[in-house]
């Protein structure tokens, strides 16, 4: 579908292009982090010089000030580690706003053509569990592997100061600990892109066995479609229980690093002592020294387990930077003439797909000025590939789309949906509240405009019994709403922006029969009144009865037209090739 980024280096320049992230806060979040461990190390180091000199019985006065020092950084070890995670996470959610803004500026153009064969729960994994993936780019990568690295660098130095073997046993014992367990942790690296593969198809799997949840049940087909789940799923268990053994193994390496150190470092400093070569007051504070510069490290292991993630969501991100944007602006672009309302299609021919027939072949279509145009077909006949063609969602292979005499390829595509407006047969209802939903297209508008906008799509009696108004929630795609409530409701949001060109696709579906004639009716008289274009796209014989003109198409091209006056009985007669292009 796309080609990933050949590296993980690749992937991480990308994302930082992308996230342009605060580098000031992050050496913020940094230093207050390298200081937070410190004050660790030194918290535990004046421990213990605290005790080995309470040991020789000084007197209070002698160690007052020690214990002091000791209390400010116990005191400052926690403000330290607070200020670390607020600047880090405000530095982090920063680039996320900006990953964010990016998926769905690289998304919006790619619509509907571009994503073609991309299944909705997949780009839903994507937008969601993928892009919140990346703050860990940040929070758990980059930043623990700094501070581990610093403070375990400046405690080492602070322990070869007060004895130079037993810092050199430190740092190769670090060394260690910070190699051999990331190494482990990653050992089941290979499985990252796997992994995050199997989420989206999990993901994309469930969305498509809801949707279908009726049909499958219907046919017996259920269990088919929950077995391949649970297949997908046993194999995510699978590199999950991979991955905590890959943990415990790293756990494993810094314990027994942590360990052998604090032991060598103990033997190196009984052996100074006897030989009188550091003072026995010293001797305590050596290893607990060593126990402060580990406590960063198991955050190094996780950075690379957490990275393998980081990189393997960027990847599936940035394949979506790969699609190649199928319908794009010219440059310069032509304005729209002003009351422009012609919409037509000349010789059109469309397809979805090199391997696949032609959706349009020749289609042949004009709609005039204040006209009510009906078309009508059988299912696939290509009257959907009308509309994508009209609203420039599908480019064209051949032929041409214009919009006031001019071509639309010559045209923005803002400024083409600006005047021609679609209602949609699939269109989108959000989780928000009725007006929300109504107003999408004017947001400013107002309540007595919406509430004019639902009165015209046969809505105003519901909206009536409902206790919340305007501020009733829909429910996400509509699922607190009915069927034909949905479409209404999408239909009332069309209505609201007052397009001179509108364009129906099956608007009346999951009305009845005599419910939906009316709501065109009621359409057309609101059109006949603002000099509205309407194109209307259905399979209902009654819905054409107030209609100017009614087109037939089959195979992609125009079979009849019949013109029409208001009231008139259907009938679709079939012209010769040579005149349908002259009747539409």
């Amino acid at each position: 579908m796309s080609r990933s980024p050949a590296s993980a280096a690749q992937v991480v320049r990308q994302l930082l292009r992308i996230g342009s992230p605060p580098w000031r806060r992050l050496a913020l979040a940094a230093g207050l982090g390298v200081a937070g461990a410190l004050a660790t190390v030194g918290l535990l180091a004046g421990s213990g010089y605290v005790v080995d000199r309470a040991a020789f019985r000084p007197g209070l006065g002698a160690i007052a000030g020690l214990l002091a020092a000791v209390e400010v950084l116990a005191f400052l070890r926690g403000p330290l580690r607070y200020g670390e995670r607020l600047v880090a996470h405000d530095a982090a959610f920063r680039s996320l706003a900006r990953w964010r803004v990016w998926l769905y500026d690289r998304l919006e153009p790619l619509a509907p053509a571009g994503l073609r064969g991309w299944r909705s729960g997949d780009l839903l994994s994507r937008v969601t569990d993928d892009v919140d993936t990346l703050v860990d780019l940040y929070l758990r990568c980059l930043l623990p592997v700094v501070v581990s690295v610093a403070a375990a660098t400046v405690a080492v130095v602070l322990v070869a100061i007060v004895l130079p073997p037993a810092g050199a046993l430190l740092a190769g014992a670090l060394l260690v600990a910070l190699a051999a367990a990331p190494a482990a942790a990653v050992a089941t690296g290979v499985t990252r892109g796997r992994e995050a593969t199997l989420r989206g198809r999990i993901s994309a799997d469930v969305v498509d066995l809801l949707r279908a949840a009726p049909d499958l049940l219907a046919f017996g087909q259920d269990g088919a479609a929950l077995g391949a789940l649970e297949e997908a799923e046993r194999e995510l268990t699978a590199i999950a229980r991979r991955r905590a053994w890959s943990a415990g193994a790293a756990a494993a390496i810094v314990t027994t690093c942590l360990g052998g150190a604090m032991v060598g470092v103990l033997a190196l400093g009984v052996a100074a002592v006897r030989a009188h070569q550091m003072g026995a007051v010293m001797l305590a504070v050596l290893p607990l020294a060593v126990v402060g510069a580990f406590e960063t490290v198991p955050a190094v292991a996780m950075a690379a387990v957490r990275g393998a993630d980081v990189i393997a969501a960027g990847r599936r991100l940035l394949a979506l930077e790969a699609v190649p944007v199928p319908v794009t602006d010219p440059d310069p672009a032509e304005d729209v003439p002003d009351g422009a309302r012609d919409l037509a299609l000349h010789d059109a021919r469309l397809r979805y797909g090199s391997d696949l027939p032609w959706a349009l072949d020749g289609m042949d279509l004009r709609v005039l000025p204040g006209e009510r145009v009906g078309l009508v077909g059988s299912s696939g006949a290509g009257k959907s590939s009308v509309v994508h063609a009209l609203l420039r969602f599908w480019p064209l292979a051949a032929g041409s789309a214009s919009l006031g005499g001019i071509g639309l390829d010559r045209l923005r595509q803002a400024d083409v949906r600006r005047v021609v407006t679609l209602v949609d047969q699939d269109a989108h209802v959000f989780g928000g509240s009725l007006r929300q939903n109504v107003a999408l297209g004017r947001p400013r508008a107002s309540d007595a405009d919406v509430l004019d906008a639902l009165r015209r799509a046969h809505l105003a009696p519901w909206v009536a019994t409902l206790a919340e108004g305007l501020d009733t929630q829909i429910g996400e795609d509509g699922a607190q709403v009915s069927g034909g409530q949905r479409r209404r409701i999408a239909l009332a949001r069309a209505l609201l922006v007052h397009a001179p060109v509108l364009v129906l696709d099956e608007p009346t579906a999951g009305l009845d029969q005599d419910g939906g004639a009316r709501l065109i009716a009621d359409i057309v008289d609101d059109a006949d009144a603002r000099g509205t274009s309407v194109l209307l796209v259905t399979h209902r014989e009654r819905d054409l009865a107030r209609l100017d003109r009614v087109v037939v198409i089959e195979h992609g091209r125009v079979a009849a037209t019949e013109l029409r006056s208001p009231g008139s009985a259907t009938r679709l007669d079939s012209e010769p090739e040579g005149n349908r292009s002259a009747l539409c």
